[in-house]
C-alpha cells in the first residue's frame, strides 16, 4: 500500500488540538484525529485495520480479543470514538499514523513490549523464490505454489511501506513481480478478468515507486491479457464486441512503448513484440498487416542478447520467440486480407529451424498456430491433424487458455465443410475427454 498522501487540508496544532477537545463517548475525541491522520496517509478503513491487526499480533494479543478486529472496529473507532483506552494499543495506532503522541494522550517515550517487532522479510530469498517460481511457470508445473505466492503478495502488501529505507525499494520491486506473475497465471487459468486486476495492482505499484522496467513489463502484460479476452468475445459476438478490449490493449502497449527512454534494450524488445501482434489483430488491410510486422521486426536487433541483469523479471528473447511472434501476426485478423497462412507457416519453419522447441509451452502454440493457418486457409483435414497435435501437448502443460484456443478450432472445423468428417468427431471427443475427465472416469 502506497503511502502516498491524499490532497488534504492541513490542520493546525491548534486545529488539532480543538479537534480532540470535543469530548465524544467519555473521552478526547481520539476517532476524528484516527480519521484525520489515516486519511492524510492515503489509506482506506481496511488498510488501517490489516495493518493495526498484524502489530496487535506481534503484541500476542489474546485470541478472543482478535476477533473484534476488522473494518467494523475500525469504524465504531473513528465514528463512535471507541478508540483504545489501552495505551499501548493507542501507541500502535500513533505509530503506524504518525500521530504526535502528546495529541494522543501519550507520553512522548515509548511503552516497553514488542512494538512491532514481527519478522522482517528476507528480501533474498522472496526474490530467489520468484526465480524458482516463474520458472515453474514457464514449464506448466505451477498449480503447487499458488498459495505461497498468494502469502508473499500478502505479506509484500502489509510489510513494505514499513521496511527500513534499504529494503523498501526491493520489496516493493518483489511486490510488483509478484503481482505479475500471479497475473500471468490467471490469465493462464483464463481468468482473464482477474489477470488484468492484478496486472493493474503491478502498474500501480511500478507507477507509485517509479519501477521503470516493471512498469513497462506489466503494461505490456495487462495489454496481452485485455488481447486474450477480445479474441474470447470476438468469438462469441463478433469483431465489434471486442472492440473496446483491443482498443485497451493498444493504449498499454503505445504506455509501456513511451517508457522506452527508462527502460532497457532488452524490455523495449520484448514489448515490441506484443505491441506488434496487437496491431495485427485490428489489422484491415494489407498495408496494416505490414506496419504490424515492422513493428515487431524492432526486436531483432535484441535477440540471443542477454538481459538485463537488473531485471527481476526476464523473457527469453530469440529466434524462436521472434518467428512465433510473427506467425501470430500472420494470422490474427479476422479480415482475409489482412491474414497469410503461407507467411504464417514460413515463420513456423524458421522458429523449428532456428532451434529446437525448448519449452512444451512454445511446442504447443507451433502447433497450435499451424493448425490455426491450415484452418483459415480452408485445408481442414491438415487442420484437424494439427489440432489434434496440439491437445496432446496442451494436456501436459495444464493451460486452461491453450485449451480454449482448441475449443476455438474445433468450433471452427464444425462449422465447416468438413464439420461432419470423422476426424473432426475424434478431435471432439478427445476434447471433451481433456476438458470433462469426470465423465470417462
Amino acid at each position: 500500500m502506497s503511502r502516498r498522501k491524499k490532497e488534504l487540508p492541513s490542520l493546525s496544532s491548534e486545529e488539532l488540538l480543538a479537534l480532540v477537545g470535543q469530548h465524544k463517548q467519555g473521552q478526547p475525541n481520539y476517532g476524528a484525529l484516527l480519521r484525520y491522520f489515516r486519511q492524510r496517509m492515503g489509506w482506506q478503513v481496511r488498510d488501517l485495520a490489516s495493518y493495526y491487526s498484524v502489530a496487535l499480533r506481534a503484541e500476542g494479543l489474546e485470541e478472543e480479543e482478535m476477533e473484534l478486529l476488522g473494518v467494523q472496529r475500525m469504524y465504531a473507532m473513528e465514528n463512535q470514538n471507541k478508540v483504545p483506552r489501552d495505551k499501548k494499543r493507542r501507541w500502535i495506532l500513533a505509530t503506524l499514523l504518525d500521530i504526535p503522541p502528546v495529541l494522543f494522550g501519550l507520553e512522548s517515550a515509548l511503552p516497553q513490549g514488542r512494538l512491532f517487532l514481527w519478522k522482517p522479510i528476507d528480501v533474498a530469498e522472496y526474490r530467489a523464490a520468484l526465480v524458482q517460481y516463474c520458472a515453474a511457470f514457464r514449464v506448466g508445473d505451477i498449480q503447487q505454489f499458488l498459495a505461497d505466492i498468494r502469502r508473499r503478495i500478502s505479506t509484500l502488501h502489509r510489510e513494505a511501506p514499513f521496511a527500513n529505507p534499504l529494503d523498501k525499494r526491493e520489496m516493493f520491486t518483489l511486490l510488483c513481480a509478484y503481482y505479475i506473475l500471479a497475473g500471468d497465471i490467471a490469465k493462464d487459468q483464463m481468468r482473464l478478468g482477474e489477470a488484468i486486476v492484478l496486472h493493474s495492482r503491478a502498474i500501480t505499484v511500478a507507477e507509485e515507486n517509479i519501477l521503470y522496467d516493471l512498469w513497462a513489463y506489466a503494461l505490456r502484460q495487462r495489454g496481452n491479457g485485455y488481447v486474450d479476452r477480445a479474441q474470447i468475445t470476438a468469438g462469441l459476438k463478433g469483431f465489434a464486441a471486442a472492440q473496446t478490449d483491443f482498443e485497451a490493449a493498444a493504449c498499454d502497449m503505445q504506455a509501456a512503448q513511451h517508457l522506452e527512454v527508462t527502460i532497457s534494450p532488452h524490455r523495449q524488445a520484448t514489448i515490441a513484440l506484443s505491441a506488434g501482434a496487437t496491431l495485427a489483430w485490428t489489422a484491415r488491410d494489407r498495408q496494416e498487416l505490414l506496419k504490424a510486422l515492422k513493428v515487431i521486426d524492432q526486436a531483432t536487433g535484441q535477440i540471443g542478447a542477454p538481459a538485463d541483469e537488473q531485471s527481476i523479471i526476464t523473457l527469453k528473447l530469440d529466434q524462436e520467440r521472434y518467428h512465433l511472434n510473427r506467425a501470430v501476426a500472420y494470422l490474427a485478423s479476422p479480415f482475409q486480407i489482412a491474414c497469410s497462412p503461407a507467411g504464417a507457416r514460413q515463420a513456423l519453419e524458421e522458429a523449428t529451424r532456428a532451434t529446437t522447441p525448448t519449452q512444451k509451452r512454445r511446442q504447443t502454440d507451433n502447433a497450435l498456430l499451424l493448425a490455426k493457418s491450415y484452418l483459415v486457409e480452408g485445408l481442414y483435414p491438415m487442420a484437424t491433424t494439427y489440432a489434434e497435435d496440439a491437445l496432446d501437448l496442451v494436456k501436459d502443460i495444464s493451460s486452461h487458455w491453450k485449451l480454449a484456443y482448441v475449443e476455438g478450432l474445433y468450433r471452427g472445423l464444425r462449422a465447416s465443410t468438413y464439420g461432419k468428417s470423422s476426424e473432426v468427431a475424434r478431435l471432439g471427443v478427445k476434447l471433451l475427454r481433456v476438458q470433462r475427465p469426470e465423465l470417462f472416469a
